[in-house]
């Protein structure tokens, strides 16, 4: 029985090894494929101006040692950007940093001067980093952003949220994923965090509702881009300038109608009340009274309709006096039936998906 239990143990650490040894090599092959789909794929490039502040480039010992840098971070970005499409990219994209000023006055009036301007034709997007507040106006701007100038021209500042950030710059990793975040913007994908609605804030239902997981949620712990922002930038791939090209196309990724059927035990059922609740961004909360309500007809269904007009730039009454950017980022649909609910999600992001389904309706089942 013991040699027995020898022989099995032997074959099992054989069986074990051999795995690891499979595993490894799959691995290599997957990095191998990846890497041979890259190169396979067509390289698009955007030619970014870049603006530095004076004190940020001298700490960083001057314009041509910060220069260096800048194009290894903007390696950084490139890499991040490509690897966390997950090989669904239909291209290679590549962002060539181009520091062209150094400034010494304040960010907030160079950003203004660029917003005003029409030139830069041979560049793509603007960027302005500044790593040091020390003008009274850079406090109540600070934070990092993406801006639309003249010419349909995108203006992406980095402003230091304090004043030892110049120091980091260049050395923590989730500053290239904050780049990829607001270059995201550039070509054309919106904020999915916004659609986030807190548990404290959903007098509904109570419940929390997360986004998908994307660069443009949070990227300072996450690695990929969702499908709705992949969809997106392969749309907009081949524009240098999409808000010009693709004018209005927010709005029009959006479905026209959507279509709620409802059903209690397999049958269809009428007169079910169906009420919508609109959810604002930076706020994360959504309010208490519905924004439309609606029924069923005698058939269990109910077409909701004019899609676009109803999240952006909805029109009163909206129960609320604030509502950031005048356009409701989720919706909740509320079904009631003999006192019982059932809710379904709505965010912007997930509708706006039919766009690249080429569906003009879409369609919603709610079961009792």
């Amino acid at each position: 029985m013991n040699s027995l239990m020898c022989i099995l143990k032997r074959k099992c650490i054989i069986f074990n090894k051999m795995n690891l040894l499979l595993i490894i090599l799959s691995a290599f092959t997957s990095h191998l494929q990846g890497s041979n789909n890259s190169l396979a794929l067509d390289t698009i490039e955007y030619n970014v101006y870049v603006a530095a502040d004076y004190e940020g480039v001298m700490h960083h010992g001057g314009a041509d040692a910060y220069r260096k840098k800048l194009n290894l971070l903007f390696d950084q970005v490139n890499d991040f950007w490509n690897s966390a499409g997950s090989g669904k990219f239909n291209f290679y994209f590549k962002y060539n940093p181009d520091l062209q000023v150094v400034y010494k006055c304040s960010s907030r009036q160079l950003e203004k001067t660029f917003m005003q301007c029409n030139g830069f034709t041979n560049y793509d997007v603007l960027f302005i980093i500044d790593s040091i507040l020390n003008f009274e106006d850079e406090e109540s701007g600070k934070g990092w952003y993406c801006s639309l100038g003249e010419g349909f021209l995108n203006t992406i500042v980095c402003r230091s949220r304090s004043n030892t950030e110049h120091e980091k710059l260049f050395d923590v990793d989730y500053f290239c994923r904050g780049i990829a975040h607001e270059l995201g913007h550039y070509r054309g994908v919106t904020d999915l965090y916004a659609d986030r609605i807190l548990e404290s804030k959903n007098p509904v239902n109570n419940i929390q509702y997360e986004p998908d997981s994307c660069v443009m949620n949070n990227h300072y712990n996450t690695y990929t881009w969702s499908d709705y922002a992949i969809n997106i930038i392969n749309h907009t791939a081949k524009s240098t300038r999409p808000a010009k090209d693709f004018n209005g196309f927010f709005r029009s990724m959006f479905p026209n109608n959507i279509r709620v059927s409802v059903d209690a035990k397999g049958k269809n059922v009428k007169d079910v009340t169906l009420n919508l609740y609109g959810s604002r961004a930076r706020y994360n909360d959504l309010i208490p009274t519905p924004y439309k309500t609606y029924a069923t007809d005698k058939n269990g269904e109910c077409i909701i309709t004019n899609i676009p007009a109803l999240y952006d730039n909805p029109t009163p009454p909206l129960n609320t006096d604030d509502l950031p950017w005048n356009r409701w980022f989720s919706f909740v649909l509320e079904a009631e039936y003999k006192g019982n609910k059932k809710y379904v999600w709505l965010p912007e992001y997930e509708v706006q998906q039919a766009f690249f389904r080429n569906e003009e309706c879409i369609e919603v089942r709610i079961s009792f």
